[in-house]
């Protein structure tokens, strides 16, 4: 019957709903369909510009800006197509094909974003054509990444421009700020669920000869949403079942004491006595407990039966009940002198004698009667009171988020002409941490410790902090010579990013504070950047362009027991050990790369861009403090590693027509690896082994690959409406994954474990009506990756390849949004999100089928809903009305694992969703 209801539960699972991505296949389907042969420019309804929602561009006839963009697959967002909506940068990703958004610890919280399959750290994020990622980070946080004062968001999937310096095996996102034109001020003030506030002012005006712009934005939420904790459901049979055992046990003790008080105790009872306490143990734990003079009690009967003038009892057995009493003990050395002085006491000496043997019998008669104090029962009422908490705790499975709240705060100064840009921007981050539901360094591990994760505190670390602090200033300027357009930008990135744990799990010594950095940590990174850039007009046909750029990135760590080079006696000698964690990183880049295109006809119809590049690292790793280098055999007080490759791309672009146009994309990559990556975060991630005799590389090697895509884009008429469908295929190979795994009982270690392959299918498509628009994307990916585990490589044990599954990447996944005008000052929009279901954990059981699936801990798929609407009373005013996740389905998403608690069943995702959320805005502009 279980195995029957675990199937069942299964098969529910993988069954889960794909409507939403029914719906957005169809759309596109018959969206790409049916064209008619038209001019691109289509018309357009002026009665509804102000409500223009497309929120995305395909390729079509490009204005001057994007005459750079990548001759590959580009998809640009344009924020202010969305104003009043109170979307972040994560929101708006999740509407380009071939991009997937992790909301890694749930919405608002650190977020990542992967492109065709790849890991997040393969995704390259500039701003303003300078690299964001940092060294000091695993992958780009993008849910810090305010979009208010930008113009628009570029995804570039597959082929990369030469503008953007390195190679990013899934893509590159550029986030272009705003150049305003006029003066404008602007004012924008939201509020959403869950205490969800929004703020923002731009200010534009002219200055010199160019434009000023400020800018100041503010994004907070509490983040308590509530959600139901399966765990807690799973786990309350279980739960049960202690309670009542220990009750059992409890009570079964009890009753014992109560039968046999008189021949064990010297207690008498009398038999309606002892029906009444075996019907009420609260009432005989009174009797026991109560120690209340001249009252009848547990204890005043044991004296009583106990004391007598003439006890009848050897001096010696009066002896061995009195000599640890506060009265007696340290009188005499021997029993044999206690009955000397005993015998020849007067009687009221022996009567003394008598009352404190009586006074310890009873003492000792109550501490045995009592659960709480016996010996062979001690604890147990405490766990049993303990159990009883937890089934309060899983009989209401109603959770609401704890530690789930952020504060982002930043500010942007950027002056800009025909040939200077001048920008310098600000950035605070106050936000806690919250806590997973897996039990991870959980300090209670009876049952699933996720089942009472936010209803009460039961993590080492409780109520985590960080904060970080950002700034940037950069200095561009531009040229036009001729035929020559060129440039130069020199850009400096400083963060301080600080962790601390609040509520640290009380008790000495405890093992996880053992380790370095648990309490509180501290990563300072300075960065500079210098690129030279041009492009060369070579005749009306050809364009050639060089890039180049240099950075110096210097990072600096710091925590709790870095510097403890103290001798513990609880722990050994941990000075050398400690003084071993490296503090200081040092990471230089140098790229240079050349592209080139021309047109390979006479009615340039036909365009091939070819480009070659050449990417180039040096990391340096030390420790400042490390006296001799004996802590580990591999591990050095200086480490320094090189890498360097050359890769090409290239790309053909055909024109058919003003209405078909197809292009093909290809080339290898070689992403350099980041200071995390490669020199770990100075506590839990250690550089990998070198091996026995210290052989191999110091640091981890490169991730490299090859991709290929090919594209059709059509624009045309269907159903008297505009339309343009993009479908693309893509493949790519990649080599030298990097894989995170234990290599020691308290750290970790990066190693280029993985290898693997990912193919798939991208549909882009709109309808422009009227006063209708509908916008969709879907994407399908296919990934198979294969891993070796070379951790213990140096005990000369090895591996073959094994299939794992690919964690955080749905199958499918695709959007769909509706937008109406009625009105020249009325849209109303709903939209349609779908991903497919996903692993979250790499083993794939090699019996295969169901069991293979299941040992990925799949999450089920998810289809939200959103709507809303806008009115604009008169030009300088916007309210904007709606809410997000309408069916509250985010919360409800479910793991089916057998893997987490002591029984079976459902569970949630480590960090649950944000669902149902409602929210206002009022946008002036004066």
């Amino acid at each position: 019957m279980k195995n029957k209801k675990k199937a069942l539960a299964t098969n529910r699972l993988l069954t889960g709903s794909r409507t939403g991505l029914a719906l957005v296949l169809a759309a596109s389907i018959s969206a790409g369909i049916g064209f008619q042969t038209v001019h691109a420019e289509g018309n357009a309804n002026a009665d509804t510009q102000d409500f223009t929602l497309e929120g995305v561009t395909v390729e079509a006839k490009r204005p001057d800006w994007e005459s750079k963009l990548s001759p590959g697959s580009v998809t640009v967002i344009r924020p202010d197509d969305y104003k009043g909506e109170q979307k972040t940068l994560p929101d708006l990703l999740k509407n380009v094909p071939g991009v997937h958004v992790r909301e890694v610890n749930g919405k608002g919280q650190y977020t990542t974003v992967s492109i065709r399959g790849s890991t997040a750290a393969q995704v390259g994020v500039f701003i303003d054509g300078v690299l964001t990622n940092l060294g000091g980070d695993a992958a780009v946080d993008i849910s810090t990444i305010p979009v208010k004062n930008v113009e628009r968001i570029e995804v570039y999937r597959g082929y990369i421009p030469s503008r953007f310096g390195g190679t990013y095996m899934g893509g590159v996102i550029n986030i272009v700020t705003k150049r305003p034109d006029k003066a404008n001020v602007s004012a924008e003030i939201g509020r959403a669920g869950y205490g969800g506030r929004s703020y923002s002012l731009q200010v534009d005006t002219p200055l010199g000869n160019g434009s000023l712009m400020v800018g100041l934005n503010r994004e907070q939420s509490d983040g308590d949403f509530k959600y139901k904790n399966y765990a807690a459901e799973r786990n309350l049979p279980y739960a049960m079942k202690m309670r009542d055992g220990y009750q059992t046990e409890i009570e079964n003790f009890n009753t014992d004491m109560i039968e046999n008080a008189k021949q064990r105790y010297n207690v008498s009872l009398t038999e309606p006595e002892k029906a009444a306490f075996k019907g009420n143990t609260e009432e005989w734990l009174r009797f026991v407990r109560d120690n209340t003079t001249g009252t009848d009690n547990f204890y005043n009967r044991a004296y009583a039966g106990n004391y007598t003038t003439a006890p009848g009892e050897s001096a010696n057995i009066l002896w061995g009940a009195i000599k640890d009493t506060e009265k007696w003990t340290g009188k005499f050395s021997k029993p044999a002198e206690f009955r000397n002085f005993f015998e020849n006491a007067d009687v009221a000496t022996k009567d003394a004698i008598y009352k404190d043997y009586a006074r310890a019998e009873a003492e000792y008669a109550v501490r045995k009667a009592d659960p709480d104090t016996n010996p062979d029962m001690a604890g147990k009422s405490q766990k049993l009171a303990e159990w009883k908490e937890k089934m309060k705790l899983l009989e209401n499975d109603e959770r609401r988020r704890q530690y789930n709240d952020f504060k982002n705060t930043d500010a942007l100064i950027k002056w800009q002409d025909d040939n200077w840009m001048i920008k310098g921007s600000w950035k605070k981050i106050d936000r806690h941490l919250p806590d997973g539901l897996w039990g991870n360094d959980s300090a209670s591990t009876a049952v699933s410790s996720g089942s009472y994760v936010d209803a009460k505190d039961i993590y080492y670390a409780e109520s985590r902090r960080q904060k970080v602090d950002a700034r940037e200033f950069l200095v561009q300027r531009r040229d036009t010579v001729g035929k020559l357009e060129w440039g130069w930008m020199i850009d400096y990135l400083h963060q301080d990013k600080r962790y601390n744990t609040e509520k640290p799990y009380e008790y000495d010594k405890a093992p996880p504070w053992q380790t370095p950095m648990r309490l509180w940590s501290n990563y300072k990174s300075n960065k500079y950047n210098l690129q030279i850039d041009g492009s060369y007009k070579l005749s009306d046909s050809q364009l050639l362009e060089v890039q180049t750029n240099f950075s110096s990135e210097k990072m600096r760590v710091h925590g709790s027991r870095m510097d403890d080079y103290s001798k513990d006696e609880a722990i050994g000698d941990v000075g050398t050990a400690m003084a071993s964690y490296r503090n200081y990183y040092k990471q230089e880049l140098f790229n240079v790369q050349i592209q080139d295109t021309f047109t390979m006809d006479r009615k340039e119809t036909v365009w091939l861009t070819a480009s070659g590049r050449y990417n180039q690292s040096k990391i340096f790793g030390s420790s400042t403090r490390m006296q001799k280098e004996d802590a580990h055999k591999w591990f050095k007080k200086e480490d320094e590693q090189t890498d360097g490759k050359a890769t090409w791309q290239l790309a053909l672009k055909k024109k058919f027509d003003d209405n078909f146009t197809m292009r093909m994309t290809g080339g290898t990559y070689y992403r350099l690896l980041n200071l995390y990556e490669i020199a770990g975060d100075g506590a839990g991630i250690l550089p990998p082994p070198r091996g026995a005799a210290a052989n191999g590389t110091a640091f981890p090697l490169p991730e490299e690959g090859k991709q290929f895509d090919i594209s059709a884009l059509l624009n045309g008429k269907m159903l008297n409406a505009d339309a343009n469908l993009t479908v693309t295929y893509f493949w790519r190979d990649s080599d030298n994954m990097l894989q995170l795994a234990r290599r020691g009982v308290d750290y970790w270690s990066y190693f280029n474990d993985n290898h693997g392959k990912a193919h798939g299918v991208e549909i882009q498509t709109g309808l422009n009506w009227s006063k209708v628009s509908l916008d969709l994307q879907a994407t399908y990916t296919k990934l198979r990756m294969e891993r070796r585990n070379s951790t213990f490589a140096d005990y000369g044990q090895t591996e073959p390849w094994r299939e794992v599954w690919q964690t955080y990447a749905p199958e499918w996944e695709g959007s769909a949004r509706l937008t109406y005008h009625p009105t020249a000052q009325l849209a109303v929009f709903g939209e349609v999100k779908y991903v497919d279901e996903y692993f979250t954990d790499s083993t794939k059981d090699k019996r295969g089928g169901q069991d293979s699936y299941l040992s990925g801990r799949p999450v089920g798929a998810l289809t939200t809903v959103g709507a809303g609407l806008k009115w604009k009373p008169q030009k300088s005013l916007q309210v904007t009305l709606g809410c997000n996740d309408i069916f509250d389905k985010g919360p409800k998403m479910r793991i089916y694992s057998p893997k987490l608690s002591p029984v079976d069943g459902y569970v949630n995702p480590e960090f649950p969703i944000q669902g149902r959320t409602y929210y206002a805005t009022i946008r002036y502009e004066f």
